[in-house]
């Protein structure tokens, strides 16, 4: 299939799909259960309920296709007929099409040029349209209507949809047209383009305006609206049935009134109630007064059923329910390698089910498959043999985890999986960063990839142990936390010895004897001597001297044997930060392979020592300063003078606001330095905080010992009373109130921009959706001016492509880490962006560069606009839970809650309420679209860049540009026609730049006039409507709109796009699938 079309259809058409007409209301009958004939449900439209089986049972057996039984009518065909045969309704009188004329704007309005209350009294039948011979058309109202129909007139008088008709059918298109082009700008220049393109649309399709009036109703197959018998004789229907009834019965009584000369005003009035019938059979949400049920719940029309979470585009074409998966608790299992899952048996024997069924027929150990089924599913008779053929199937397996939210793809990985015993998914500790996941009643689900080639993928793309890398940042995504990097600190960190230290020795062995033998301790200071590189703080890896004598501790020593050579010897403290630096490190210098064994041989000695160090928390460990009540003193006499100078008149409320809140912020900081003085600093307490094993800092250990301080209100505004108490010695009644209140304020924060970043998310892996590796190189010298000697140039330039020759540097040369260091005499290259390929779908190699995940050319087919609309998605619904944790204390970084709406903002491109104006003297925003106007496409795309990176960089979240860029393209590949030469281009048009360069390509080839344009930044959300494809655009949201704008145009759909490929039922064209 090279495409798919959409367009109106005709009346002929819709009879030419039908199978025969609906003459009748009813469904079923209720006695018997049976089709009506001529119903709704009726066999000899829609086919037999039973494969074969006629409905008056003389036929019960397969006959050759096309018999028709002679008694009842019933074509002889498998029942599954039922799910693709149509009927059709011959209405009485026509009936506008909603999607056309209800909605705002409504194109039937903009066609005929009628204002919406023009449009609405005609469909109601209050306004008439007169047609006389020389077909010209004017609108009266009822009385001047009568007095025509009365008079002997040779003008013909219309109401309703018929009016409509007769307006459409008189339309000169080419006229029309012409008449719109050659019109001055007038007042309404918008609607007049506006009408244009619809006029235009139709000329190109060649569709009839008058088919947007119905005559001929077209009816669902029964399978796809189906009729469900409950117990005790009660029928469930789908909403659909009750809606086409209630267009029968008023097409029925229509064509009696019709019969019996039925005075008009009757008749207008059941033609009102026949467009109403129509109009909610079509989209009943949107009605000023919508059919309800039982329930006084709207009824869900055809628009409802395509529309939505849960319509037919994203709940059944784009969405799969999963056979052959599972469901529990997760829990931690430090025994697991990190490619390794511990599956429940009973989650095992039900996944690899019919895997073991095949091998017990096979071993003769069950005489059929029913029976070997009831080996598998009664306890009692599973003998030895069953484990042993469910280890055999299980072997060279794997299964894919997800946690959900699903916000990444490191979210759904694949395991090797290990049979425990239990009920619960036992999971590695290491792989939970990369889930986002914790053991306190987190939930995983379990699916089997059941043929080779989907196993083979699962292994080669998504196992765990080849997903190392966070492909947001390129940091490692196994994270060393909680009590191993307790013990890893423990065991590095240089505390208070019970022996004497100074004793030299020989090599690490002979030091490690001497600790075995009880003569040193942990911590002991020791001469040794080694014979390798000595790093004594975290920093880059450089080779250094090798035999040298260096003090250590036994404890270093031992965490030095789980190392390999090649990172050398780390003389310092194991804080969370250096365990990941070297983690990376260990990325980059050995591979995937390696680093998984190194991080598990740091989760056994994190562990190991983590329970040798006995550090545990008490209450008696929490330490009240002494100094507190004198400091409290000392700031309320202040607060006093601020409030003397308030009341006196010398300073204003806000300026009164600001003092107290920058006094009490002082005090409070005063009381935390304080504090952290008093702490023992080998303590268990100070020990926990300085590791980084928790989120826990000397901010939490404030509120319990010392003082709470400034909290936040729900607007974000902070209270200017600080909470004085703490939670040792307990928070008076009113402290209690704005704490609580605070608190409270995290919760509320949590869950309601859960769903607004959720859906933010959505959007931009929407628009990223058309940006993948389509080609190898787009051939543009273009590209982006970046410094290179600046604190973020490493993390920037890393990973990207030359532009042009610089240094000994060819252009086209991937820059890598050691090529940063022979650039020091440049201050600024220009590399390849995604913001500058010339790539006409999609982005080539090139100005992507390397894969973050792998630090590596990005392959070719990668889906690189998903992954930029997941990196930048994720972290902002991480980020929205963070005012949960801090309880809502205030601080000088700014809440997420004010960050996100900025980030919101930006990728909108809406127009700042409180712009900064020509020089930004102070800090505001600016509008992206005067930047645009006055400075260029690139000036925009690094001002956006910059603030979304200052959002996410103030809340310490790593994210490289190159996410942002794919995204913003998308956003600036559009331009709007300014002029339209001899091409056939729109004014006013918004389209994408590269049909721009084709159109006019091939105007000047003739020697034509090429058509003038200018960039524009679209929102987010209106860069995924702007997308070629209509399928890709009506499963995002607005579906009614995309398709009845499309089927105007007659569009094409040429299915180049991810979700086209699973829309359509094709392989999507990624690089493992091309590989």
């Amino acid at each position: 299939m090279e495409a798919i079309r959409i367009s109106l259809a005709g009346p002929e058409h819709i009879r030419g799909w039908s199978s025969g007409e609906v003459t009748k209301p009813e469904t079923v009958n209720y006695l018997t259960l049976k089709p009506e004939k001529d119903g709704l449900f009726c066999e000899r439209i829609f086919g037999p309920t039973k494969d074969w089986s006629c409905a008056c049972g003389k036929y019960r057996k397969k006959r050759l296709p096309g018999t028709i039984c002679e008694k009842c009518g019933v074509e002889l065909a498998p029942a599954t007929v039922r799910r693709e045969r149509m009927g059709h309704i011959e209405l009485a009188l026509p009936v506008a099409h909603p999607w056309y004329a209800r909605r705002t704007p409504s194109i039937l309005g903009l066609l005929l040029d009628l204002s919406p209350q023009q449009l609405s009294a005609i469909l109601t039948c209050q306004n008439y349209l007169v047609v006389d011979s020389q077909q010209s058309n004017t609108l009266v109202d009822q009385q001047t209507a009568a007095d025509l129909k009365s008079a002997a007139s040779h003008r013909s008088v219309f109401t309703g949809a018929q009016a409509l008709q007769q307006m459409l059918r008189a339309l000169d298109l080419d006229q029309l047209s012409d008449s719109l082009r050659t019109q001055q700008s007038t007042s309404q220049e918008k609607k007049r383009l506006k009408r244009l393109a619809i006029v235009e649309a139709l000329r190109c399709s060649s569709i009839k305006p008058e088919w947007m009036i119905l005559t001929v109703l077209p009816v669902l197959p029964p399978e796809l609206r189906p009729m469900v018998p409950l117990h005790g004789a009660r029928l469930a229907t789908s909403d659909l049935n009750v809606l086409y009834e209630r267009v029968i019965h008023r097409n029925q009584r229509i064509k009696h009134l019709l019969a019996q000369n039925t005075p008009e005003i009757l008749l207008n009035n059941e033609y009102r109630l026949l467009q109403q019938a129509v109009d909610a059979l079509f989209d009943n949400q949107h009605m000023t007064h919508p059919q309800l049920n039982s329930r006084r719940q709207p009824l869900k029309s055809l628009t409802d059923q395509i529309s939505g979470k849960y319509g037919r585009f994203r709940h059944h074409l784009l969405g799969k329910r999963v056979d052959y998966s599972g469901r529990s608790v997760i829990v931690g299992n430090a025994q697991l390698k990190l490619h390794q899952c511990g599956l429940p048996t009973d989650i095992c024997l039900e996944l690899f089910k019919p895997f073991v069924i095949r091998k017990l027929l096979e071993r003769n150990l069950a005489p059929s498959p029913r029976a070997a089924k009831r080996l598998i599913e009664r306890p009692r008779q599973r003998s030895e043999e069953l484990w042993d053929l469910l280890e055999e199937v299980m072997f060279e397996r794997v299964v894919l985890l997800n946690r959900a939210p699903t916000l990444h793809r490191l979210s759904i990985q694949a395991f090797e999986p290990v049979r425990v015993e239990g009920k619960a998914i036992h999971l590695h500790p290491l792989v939970c960063s990369a889930f986002n996941a914790d053991f306190d009643g987190d939930q995983m689900a379990v699916h089997l990839p059941l043929s080779e080639e989907a196993q083979a993928e699962a292994r080669h793309l998504m196992l765990s142990t080849h997903n190392l890398r966070h492909p947001a940042s390129g940091e490692p995504s196994i994270s060393i936390s909680q009590e191993m990097v307790l013990g890893l600190f423990y065991l590095t960190q240089e505390r208070p010895s019970s022996r004497k230290g100074g004793r030299v020795f020989a090599d690490s062995a002979d030091a490690c004897q001497a600790y075995e033998h009880g003569q040193l301790d942990l911590h002991t200071p020791l001469v040794v001597r080694l014979n390798q590189t000595v790093f004594t703080a975290p920093g880059t890896l450089q080779a250094g001297p090798l035999h040298q004598r260096i003090t250590t501790t036994v404890g270093r020593l031992l965490f030095h044997e789980a190392l390999p050579p090649e990172l050398g010897y780390r003389n310092y403290a194991m804080t969370k930060e250096a365990i990941k630096q070297l983690v990376e490190q260990s990325l980059h210098v050995l591979g995937n392979e390696q680093t998984a064994m190194l991080a598990d041989k740091l989760k056994q000695l994190g562990f190991h020592y983590a329970t040798r160090s006995g550090i545990s928390f008490a209450i008696s460990d929490i330490v009240v300063p002494a100094e507190k009540h004198a400091l409290l003193q000392e700031a309320d006499a202040e607060a006093e003078k601020i409030e003397e100078q308030y009341s006196a008149g010398m300073m204003t409320g806000e300026e009164r606001s600001r003092q107290l809140i920058s006094h009490w912020t002082q005090v409070t900081e005063h009381i935390s330095s304080r504090l952290e003085a008093a702490l023992d600093p080998w303590g268990s307490l100070s020990t926990i905080i300085q590791s980084g094993a928790t989120k826990a800092k000397f901010q939490q250990i404030r509120q319990l010992s010392g003082i709470r301080g400034l909290l936040a209100r729900p607007n974000g505004t902070i209270i200017e009373t600080p909470v004085r108490g703490n939670y040792l010695q307990g928070l008076s009644v009113g402290e209690t109130f704005i704490a609580a209140s605070a608190a409270r304020n995290g919760f509320m924060g949590r869950s309601l921009n859960t769903a607004t970043t959720g859906y933010l998310t959505r959007k931009l892996v929407e628009a990223g959706m058309e940006a993948w590796i389509t080609t190898h190189d787009c051939g543009t010298t273009d590209g982006l001016l970046m410094p290179v000697h600046t604190r973020e140039a490493h993390q920037r330039l890393v990973g990207r492509v030359l532009a042009e020759p610089t240094g000994a540097f060819a252009a086209g040369t991937l820059i890598e880490e050691t090529m940063i260091q022979h650039l020091t005499d440049v201050p600024m290259i220009r590399v390849r962006s995604p913001l500058t390929c010339q790539a006409p779908y999609g982005l080539c190699r090139l100005c992507y560069g390397s894969d973050l995940a792998t630090g590596k050319l990005v392959n070719g087919g990668t889906a690189v606009g998903i992954l930029a609309g997941q990196s930048i998605g994720e972290p902002g619904t991480q980020l929205s839970m963070k005012a949960f944790h801090s309880g809502g204390i205030a601080n000088a970084q700014g809440d997420i809650r004010f960050g996100l709406p900025r980030v919101i903002e930006l990728f909108e491109a809406r127009r700042p309420s409180h712009p900064t104006p020509r020089t930004p003297l102070t800090t505001g925003a600016l509008n992206p679209h005067e930047i645009l106007v006055s400075r260029g496409s690139e000036a925009t795309a690094r001002y956006l860049l910059a603030e979304i990176q200052h959002v996410f960089q103030t809340t310490g979240v790593s994210l490289h540009d190159k996410h942002i860029e794919v995204i913003l393209r998308q956003q600036l590949r559009s331009v709007q026609i300014l002029a339209s030469g001899d091409t056939a281009l729109i004014p006013g048009a918004t389209i994408d730049r590269f049909t721009l360069f084709r159109e006019n390509a091939a105007i000047l080839a003739q020697g034509g006039h090429p058509a003038l344009a200018r960039p524009i930044l679209l929102g987010l959300s209106q860069s995924i409507f702007q997308t070629a494809s209509w399928l890709a655009a009506a499963s995002f949201q607005e579906t009614s709109r995309v398709l009845s704008e499309a089927a105007l145009l007659g569009k094409h759909d040429m299915g180049l796009g991810f979700k086209e490929h699973v829309l359509l039922g094709k392989r999507i064209p990624t690089s493992f699938l091309r590989e």
